[in-house]
């Protein structure tokens, strides 16, 4: 578990390396990798991260390899909980999963 002295986390983070679009409610789609995952939430590497305000609803599409000739997407709603530099934590509510085929 990923977590330092006085953080409030309850669920263990792990590193995940994945290529994330971030769909903003104006239509935006902001690319960005996804460094760390928990079941509640999960770390994003935003280039650009002007667009984003902490409380913004967004979707997130998670593109996770399967193998090497398939992909394998998910689909969540979430709410930005924090922006530190290029770093974006976002707070994960729900979602779907479905192969890219």
């Amino acid at each position: 578990m990923e977590s330092k002295p006085g953080e409030r986390r309850k669920e263990a983070r792990y590193p995940i390396e994945a290529e994330v679009l971030v769909h903003t409610a104006s239509g935006q789609s902001i690319p960005a990798n996804a460094t760390n995952i928990s079941s509640f939430g999960m770390l994003l590497h935003i280039q650009l991260p002007s667009a984003l305000a902490v409380n913004d609803e967004v979707t997130v599409e998670i593109r996770l390899p399967e193998d090497v000739g398939k992909a394998f997407s998910a689909w969540g709603v979430a709410r930005i909980a924090h922006i530190n530099g290029s770093h974006v934590g976002v707070q994960l509510f729900g979602g779907t999963f479905d192969s890219a085929d």
